[in-house]
C-alpha cells in the first residue's frame, strides 16, 4: 500500500478537506469471511435483483432494498492474491411474480493476505489521531454498521458497501462530541456538584430519551445510535448512586444518633424521675420506721415503766401483806391453841358419857 496516499486520505478525513470516503475489506487466506455489496441504483427501485458471481464460484441470485440496495455473501478464499466480486440486475420469478431487475452492474475486487498486520496498524494509526471522545464514538458507531476497521483497508480507492457507513461514522460523531452536555467541561462519571437547598454531593452526567412518551436514561452507546440515524437524545446530571446511598447512610446516621441520643435523654430523665420518687420514698420509709421506731420505743418505754410500777406494786403489796400476814398470824397462835383447849374436855366429857353409858345398856337389857 503507498503510505503516502494514506497519509493523505488520513490528512483529509481529519477535516482539512471534504472528500468521498473509499475503501475494502481484505480476506485472510482459508478462513471464511462475510463481507458485503451494494449495487449503485437509482431510478427509484424498492426491490430488485441482483446476480452476482464470486470468482472461482456458480453465480447466485439476491434480493436487494432501498435505500442501499445492500448484500452480504461469504468468501473463503484459498491461494489467490485477490478475488474479484461481479453483480449485474437479472430478472426473476417468484410464485408468478416478477421481481426487477436492478437496473446495475459492477464489481469490486477483494485482497489476500496472510495476515492483518497492516490494517491493524493503520486502524490503531487512525484511532490515536482522535481524541477520546470521538475514537469511543466512531468505535460505537462500526460496532453498530457492523464495520470490521481491523480488516479494513482504508487507502483501498475501490468504493465499497462500507464508505457510506464509514463517512456518516464520522460526521455524525464529530456532531455528537460537539454538542454540549449538560455536564460541561466536568468529568460526566463523577464530579462534585450541588443539589437544590445548597446540599454538596458528587453528581455524575447521562444520557436521555424520550420512549414511550415518557423520558428515561439510556446509554452512551444508544445515544449514539439515535445520533446515526437521526432521532432526538438528550443529556443530563443527576447524583450518583454511591454519593446518594452514602449521604442516605449519612443522613441516617445523623438521625439515628439525634433519636439514640433524645433517647437517651428520655432515659436520663426518666432515670432521674425514679431515682427522685425512689428518695422520696425512702425518705418517707424512713420518716415512718423512726416514727415507727419512736411510737416502739415509747411503748417499750410505757411498758418497762408498768412494769416497774407493778413489780413496785407487788413489791409494796407483798410487805403490806406479809405485815397483814404477821399481824394475822400473831391472832390466830392463841385462838387455835384455846380452840384446842375447849375441844379436849368436851372429848373426855363425851367419852366418860359413853363410858357411863354402856354399863346402863347393859343393865337395861339384862
Amino acid at each position: 500500500m503507498n503510505a503516502g496516499r494514506w497519509w493523505l486520505r488520513m490528512w483529509l478525513w481529519l477535516g482539512m478537506a471534504p472528500m468521498a470516503w473509499a475503501g475494502q475489506y481484505v480476506l485472510l487466506a482459508g478462513q471464511t469471511h462475510t463481507v458485503p455489496v451494494a449495487a449503485r441504483v437509482l431510478n427509484g427501485e424498492q426491490v430488485c435483483n441482483l446476480e452476482i458471481v464470486v470468482q472461482g464460484q456458480a453465480p447466485f441470485e439476491r434480493e436487494v432494498r432501498a435505500p442501499f440496495f445492500e448484500t452480504r455473501i461469504a468468501i473463503t478464499p484459498q491461494d489467490e492474491d485477490s478475488i474479484t466480486v461481479t453483480w449485474r440486475g437479472r430478472f426473476k420469478r417468484v410464485n408468478d411474480q416478477l421481481i426487477n431487475a436492478c437496473p446495475t452492474q459492477g464489481q469490486t475486487q477483494f485482497t489476500v493476505v496472510d495476515n492483518n498486520l497492516q490494517t491493524r496498524a493503520e486502524w490503531a494509526a487512525m484511532r490515536a489521531l482522535w481524541a477520546p471522545d470521538k475514537a469511543s464514538c466512531i468505535g460505537t458507531a462500526f460496532n453498530h454498521f457492523g464495520i470490521r476497521p481491523e480488516w479494513f483497508d482504508f487507502g483501498n480507492p475501490q468504493v465499497s458497501a462500507e464508505d457510506w457507513k464509514i463517512q456518516r461514522a464520522l460526521s455524525q460523531c464529530d456532531a455528537f462530541v460537539a454538542q454540549k452536555k449538560a455536564w460541561g467541561s466536568n468529568n460526566p462519571q463523577g464530579h462534585a456538584c450541588q443539589l437544590s437547598g445548597g446540599l454538596q454531593t458528587r453528581c455524575e452526567g447521562y444520557f436521555s430519551a424520550t420512549l414511550n412518551g415518557k423520558t428515561q436514561a439510556i446509554s452512551r452507546e444508544q445515544a449514539i445510535v439515535r445520533q446515526l440515524e437521526n432521532q432526538p437524545w438528550g443529556t443530563g446530571v443527576r447524583e450518583m448512586a454511591t454519593a446518594k446511598s452514602a449521604r442516605l447512610k449519612k443522613e441516617q446516621d445523623r438521625l439515628d444518633a439525634l433519636a439514640a441520643a433524645e433517647a437517651a435523654k428520655l432515659k436520663a430523665e426518666e432515670d432521674a424521675r425514679l431515682r427522685a420518687e425512689k428518695q422520696v420514698q425512702e425518705a418517707k420509709d424512713a420518716e415512718v420506721r423512726e416514727r415507727q421506731a419512736k411510737i416502739d420505743a415509747l411503748k417499750a418505754q410505757i411498758a418497762e415503766e408498768k412494769e416497774r410500777k407493778e413489780k413496785e406494786r407487788l413489791e409494796n403489796r407483798n410487805w403490806l401483806l406479809k405485815q397483814i400476814d404477821k399481824v394475822k398470824g400473831e391472832a390466830k397462835v392463841p385462838a387455835k391453841e384455846d380452840a384446842k383447849a375447849e375441844a379436849k374436855p368436851e372429848a373426855k366429857d363425851a367419852k366418860a358419857d359413853v363410858k357411863d353409858a354402856k354399863p346402863d345398856g347393859k343393865a337395861d337389857t339384862k
